[in-house]
């Protein structure tokens, strides 16, 4: 008798044991699902990838704030909140190459992310303008210094301090125009210098395998960002109106091997094939107007075929309005609040339709060195995505929604700037 109580209470122990452990498996399960990142779909629009094509009635399927699927026929999860965008224009976000958004007035600034203001009323003009990502810029070079200032690739993450910061900095602020002579002369010596320094440091640590008493050479002072373009870890950014101006900037390219960015290149027109040949990228505005030079026979001034003329060179360039601010109080079409207007202006100048696009996303986002995240639909690219309800370039098309990191950030329906406005 005692031994059939000892054996039944060892069943219902191992019973227990088995059910505590199945308890156990089935609350890492529930757990796991718990945690499970939720899905978001946008089905039926338009897909304009950008470096793709389009893919009619496509669907986008956003996990963990990434493009996890696209395509046709996507299956989409049960539980996923779906999007309805039939009939409508899925894009990446546009990216404004140069913008005044989500940086404090401050008069001088050191770093750009100690200084950033999600909560600025032009991140969330921004957003309503489709604009996901732009490069801002604080200070810039004084006196001789031909470098200076601080500049960083952003988001428009309104409310959202954490998310806002891609990349800082993106390139070097650099002032050798035409009528700064000093600071033109000073950056190629500096140049020069530091050429000659990574010269000589690349002998001492060849030399020291054999001579460990080999000694070090002293660095330069205020040398580092000039290091820092040699070795092509950073773009010089740099204005270069004219025709003299690109090409003073193209023989730096050629005499040092640095990467440029040009901003402001109204004649880039002049010399395109020039500009063509080596690694160089600019920042235009289609509209830009420059009267030509009546003291000098060659082509000179502003044209509307500007960027067709790029594209046929052969030269990356991202497309800016002639005002990098958002705002409601002027003209259509002058300044961020209507991005995609003045890219239509190149198209309106020859430019395909396809690389004015590329001009105001992809191309923007390379030239900002943030390609990897943004810029074009892509499986495994950051959720940056706009929904359009009309085509681009059509005057009378409305951003509907606007998601950074897969979160919507902008509904028209509930905008206090557009609801209003309708067919």
């Amino acid at each position: 008798m005692a031994r059939r109580d000892q054996k039944f209470r060892g069943l219902v122990g191992s019973w227990a044991y088995r059910l505590i452990g199945l308890i156990c498996v089935m609350g890492l399960v529930s757990s796991a699902m718990a945690k499970e990142e939720p899905v978001t779909a946008i089905k039926g629009g338009d897909l304009y990838t950008i470096t793709s094509g389009i893919i009619r009635n496509g669907t986008i399927l956003i996990k963990d704030g990434k493009i996890w699927r696209m395509g046709q026929n996507i299956e989409i999860p049960e539980k996923a909140e779906v999007i309805d965008a039939k009939g409508k224009v899925v894009m990446p976000g546009l990216i404004a190459a140069k913008a005044e958004v989500g940086v404090g007035p401050f008069g001088s600034i050191n770093k750009i992310a100690d200084s950033l203001d999600p909560f600025h009323y032009n991140v969330s003009l921004a957003l309503a303008s489709g604009v996901t990502a732009a490069f801002v810029s604080r200070g810039g070079p004084s006196g001789e210094n031909p470098i200076g200032g601080t500049n960083a690739a952003v988001k428009t993450t309104y409310g959202d301090l954490d998310s806002m910061l891609i990349k800082e900095p993106v390139a070097e602020n650099v002032d050798i125009s035409n009528t700064q002579w000093l600071r033109k002369t000073n950056f190629r010596q500096k140049l020069q210098e530091a050429r000659t320094y990574l010269r000589k440091l690349a002998e001492y640590q060849k030399a020291k395998e054999k001579d460990p008493k080999a000694e070090e050479p002293k660095k330069p002072d205020k040398i580092d960002p000039y290091i820092r373009l040699l070795k092509r870890d950073l773009s010089a950014r740099l204005r270069a109106t004219t025709t003299d101006d690109i090409l003073a900037a193209l023989e730096l390219v050629d005499e040092f091997g640095i990467r440029v960015i040009m901003e402001d290149a109204v004649e880039a027109w002049t010399v395109a094939e020039e500009i063509g040949k080596r690694d160089v990228s600019l920042i235009i505005t289609p509209r830009s107007k420059r009267c030509p030079n009546e003291n000098i026979s060659a082509p000179s001034g502003s044209t509307l075929e500007n960027a067709a003329i790029l594209k046929k060179a052969g030269v990356e360039f991202a497309v800016v309005p002639p005002g990098q601010y958002f705002g409601t109080g002027g003209i259509a079409g002058r300044d961020l609040m209507t991005l995609p207007m003045e890219a239509a202006f190149a198209v309106r100048g020859g430019l395909d339709e396809q690389t004015a696009l590329e001009s105001i996303t992809i191309n923007a986002a390379e030239i900002l060195g943030i390609a990897d995240r943004v810029g074009s639909l892509q499986v495994g690219k950051d959720a940056d995505i706009i929904i359009l309800d009309g085509h681009p370039f059509h005057h009378k098309t409305f951003v509907e929604l606007t998601l950074i990191n897969g979160k919507v950030l902008y509904d028209k329906a509930k905008s206090t700037y557009f609801s209003h406005i309708t067919d």
